[in-house]
Formats: structure tokens, sequence, C-alpha cells
């Protein structure tokens, strides 16, 4: 079984003797591993920076807030293991699914497509991330994929249109609205602030702001 430590940007290709099979990477992972495995690969991801964890904090804590009160879902942070085929499965940042495909759920890890995924990048995991596991998801059906990068302080995303990614829209006052995560939205200046925003307030702005359609039909009142 080969890994590879994700100290530099990676190489085009990473050639291996023996593909590692889905059932061996997840034997392989332990609480304190984060990997992926990529066409019988397993790429390993080196600690996460500050900037990183900040982020990923603040997404998974006003997403489940989020989820838990409109009922849409279950969300799973960074341990919470993908499978896509044999030879392909990967620990995103975080992870949702919807109602609809809550079956999809195991023990250890979710069968199948996840309705959105979201990887917060780091230097060290640029090439994968952008790359390798953008592909992977386009392939398999991801319905949206959300790309934050910390370090440019840069947030990308994406909807699946029939295997290839569309880039979403983000409003001109930094809003960005998603699909797969129905009414959810947040304005992109909040993954960089330098203080920590309130989740609290957070979760009541998005839960109180109304939709232009919403707005319409009050007005026909």
């Amino acid at each position: 079984m080969k890994s590879v430590l994700l100290t530099q940007a990676l190489p085009i290709e990473i050639a291996t003797a023996d593909p590692v099979s889905f059932e061996q990477y997840l034997d392989w992972l332990t609480e304190e591993n984060k990997a992926d495995l990529i066409n019988g690969v397993i790429y390993m991801q080196s600690p996460p920076a500050d900037r990183h964890e900040k982020i990923f904090a603040f997404l998974f804590a006003v997403l489940q807030a989020y989820v838990v009160r409109m009922k849409l879902g279950v969300l799973r942070g960074s341990r919470t293991v993908i499978k896509f085929s044999e030879y392909n499965g990967t620990q995103p940042d975080l992870v949702f699914i919807s109602n609809a495909n809550r079956k999809l759920i195991h023990s250890y890890f979710v069968d199948g497509v996840a309705d959105m995924v979201v990887e917060i990048i780091s230097p060290s995991t640029r090439h994968i991330d952008r790359v390798k596991k953008m592909a992977l998801y386009a392939e398999h059906g991801v319905r949206e994929y959300w790309l934050i990068d910390p370090e440019r302080e840069r947030a990308e995303f994406f909807r699946n249109a029939r295997g290839t990614w569309d880039e979403m829209t983000v409003e001109e006052n930094g809003l960005f609205r998603s699909k797969a995560v129905v009414g959810f939205w947040l304005k992109v200046e909040w993954l960089f602030t330098a203080q920590p925003l309130d989740i609290v307030d957070t979760v009541m702005e998005i839960l109180a702001r109304e939709t232009p359609a919403k707005k319409k039909r009050a007005a026909k009142r």
C-alpha cells in the first residue's frame, strides 16, 4: 500500500505498483489520519493551519444550525468518508447529505453521491482539491462543490452539469446562494474576517433574510 504525504504540491501523476482498494483504505484510516484515495493511491494530508480550522469551525457551525433548523438533511465534518468506486474515496472538509439521500449513510462511510462538498484549500492540497478531487466529484455526480482558499481569500462555488462544473454566481454585494442546501446563503467576506463572528447572530440573519420570491408574495397581499 502506497501513500503520499502532501508537504509540497503534488506531481501530476504518482505511480503505484498495487492499487489500494476502498476496503483497504477504510481499514487503514484512523482518527489521527486524514487522507483521500484517488485511483488506488492514498494521499495523506498534513495538519491544517489555523486559518483553515477557523473557516472550518465557522462553516460547520453555521451550516449545521441551518440544516437542523430547516430539517434539510445531515451535515458531516472532515472525518466522514465518501465512497465513489472500488478505488476512489475521499474525506472532504464538509459534506451535506439531503433527506432524499439519507439511505447512502452507513456506519463508517457515505456510499455514493453527496449533495454538497466543501474543501478548504491548504498550500499542500491545492492541486488535489482543484484538479484531482474536482474531477472525481464531477464525474460521480456531486451536486455542488465549494472551494475555499484561505491563503488567497477566495471562495469559488460550482454546480454539477452532467459531469462538468458550472461556476455559480456570487452577487455584486458578495452574497452566495446555495442550490444544494435549499435557502442557505452567506456573505463571502464572512469566511475571511479577522475577528470571529457571532454564530447565533449570523444564523438568525440567514434565517431572517427574505428572498425576492417571498417579497413578491407579500407585496401581492
